[in-house]
């Protein structure tokens, strides 16, 4: 009961976070804005994922093997969301699409 509560938490909570950035990438005024929301969600959503997914593999016994792939999966969740994230905004920056009114200010604009 224990071991399936400590699974199921983060499992939920991840599944939240896509939940939550799915509803605010509909409502998002640009392509910018909707790569922001994205990159947070997969970036927490997956990390929750990964954290359910080493507790479950707690409940065989605890493994150092099992510890470094959850601590390599971590750290390469941080690194490739982060890449991603970047890359997307400036293709998407780049594409010249039309920026949302609410954008304050414009840090590429001089970057050619």
């Amino acid at each position: 009961m224990i071991s399936d509560l400590l699974i199921g938490v983060p499992a939920l909570l991840g599944s939240l976070c896509f939940l939550v950035a799915a509803v605010s990438m509909s409502r998002a005024g640009d392509a910018l804005t909707r790569i922001n929301i994205l990159s947070v969600a997969t970036g927490l959503g997956v990390m929750l994922f990964i954290i359910a997914a080493y507790i479950d593999d707690l409940t065989d016994g605890f493994r150092w093997v099992g510890l470094l792939t959850a601590l390599v999966a971590l750290a390469a969740t941080v690194v490739v969301t982060t890449v991603a994230s970047v890359t997307l905004a400036r293709a998407a920056y780049r594409s010249d699409g039309r920026l949302d009114p609410l954008t304050a200010y414009d840090d590429l604009a001089g970057d050619d």
